[in-house]
């Protein structure tokens, strides 16, 4: 799998992450979402594959991604068409190509409707006693594909990402923490393609002006795993 983690010493993670918690002294004053808090699990050398239910597609792998966005899609994008070196003409193809890409995929009910499954980066912040666990930051995963890099966009995150360790796990890692380590997160997302704009097509900011593709999904699920040393 081709993917490239962004952690909080990076500029670019700085920009992208979500804080799922805004500060120590909010944070006891609010419920909080089910969806957000839920036990952080050990995957014990299984897969993440074996983690995720079967009747959930997996977009995990780039292979994974290019078989969903054929289907979807058909045939990727003429990336050197559609970029210019006039940024607002470049902005207007973009905008057409969008539109057209929304408009083809309008009917593919049966895809767009089927939950699917795909990663984002996480690591643990502060242990909040009340919940016994830890509040969690999130980033992009970014993942190169035939068809350009994808860039999973979701909607619909809860505010509140609590992840809840068994006792022996949350003693382990709370020592951890004590000599400042930095404890990394496999986050899986699961949900749905957005109806309306399900895809974006664009081009990357870091320089390389390279495709990308930006899935819209609408989070309804979400699990926590230690990332494996």
């Amino acid at each position: 799998m081709t993917t490239r983690n962004f952690y909080p010493n990076n500029l670019l993670f700085a920009l992208l992450c979500i804080w799922s918690l805004q500060g120590i002294s909010t944070a006891y004053g609010q419920t909080g979402s089910s969806v957000g808090i839920q036990p952080l699990l050990d995957l014990g050398g299984e897969s993440i594959h074996s983690r995720i239910p079967a009747d959930i597609q997996p977009l995990i792998l780039p292979q994974e991604i290019e078989r969903f966005l054929k289907r979807l899609e058909g045939t990727p994008p003429d990336w050197i068409q559609l970029q210019g070196t006039d940024i607002t003409e470049q902005s207007e193809r973009l905008f057409q190509f969008n539109r057209q890409r929304d408009t083809a995929r309008a009917d593919k009910h049966g895809i767009l409707h089927r939950p699917v499954a795909f990663l984002w980066a996480g690591f643990l912040r502060q242990y909040l006693p009340d919940y016994k666990g830890f509040s969690i930051a999130l980033g992009p995963n970014l993942t190169k594909t035939s068809w350009g890099i994808i860039r999973f966009k979701p909607v619909d995150l809860p505010d509140y990402l609590v992840a809840i360790p068994a006792h022996d796990l949350r003693m382990d890692l709370l020592a951890r923490q004590k000599t400042h380590e930095h404890i990394e997160l496999v986050v899986v997302c699961i949900g749905t393609l957005i109806s309306d704009e399900s895809l974006i097509y664009g081009f990357s900011h870091d320089g390389h002006h390279e495709g990308m593709i930006l899935p819209v999904v609408s989070v309804q699920k979400i699990m926590y795993f230690l990332k494996p040393s």
